[in-house]
């Protein structure tokens, strides 16, 4: 008796859960970029893709003149599986985390050694 009713209670919340995660809209979903580069080497790049929904995006939400972590939710990940060479600087293969120094005239780059960042 007990374990049917946990496995009623568990289909009941799974339900539950269901119906309120298809509704929902996600204003800045999960995003992925990937490029080969033949020979078994590849640059992948793992991001929120933001949303402006009408809102000034570039000197508004994202201010210029500050770093930002170039994306919507946590920071963007870069992964290469090949050294690169990126605007005349050495990028060893690795895992990375990208932000960008936005201003109104030019953006900076900014490749992070440092993973795992918001």
């Amino acid at each position: 008796m007990h374990r049917r009713m946990a496995i009623i209670g568990m289909a009941a919340l799974s339900l539950m859960v269901a119906q309120t995660s298809c509704g929902q809209k996600r204003t800045s979903p999960p995003a992925n970029a990937q490029c080969d580069l033949g020979g078994g080497k590849s640059i992948t790049v793992d991001y929120s893709s933001p949303r402006a929904d009408g809102r000034k995006v570039y000197g508004g939400l994202v201010p210029y003149g500050k770093v930002w972590r170039a994306g919507a939710n946590k920071a963007t990940t870069f992964v290469t599986t090949a050294d690169l060479k990126v605007g005349g600087k050495d990028v060893p293969a690795g895992s990375y985390t990208i932000f960008a120094l936005p201003t109104p005239d030019k953006w900076t780059l900014i490749i992070s050694k440092k993973t795992g960042e918001w």
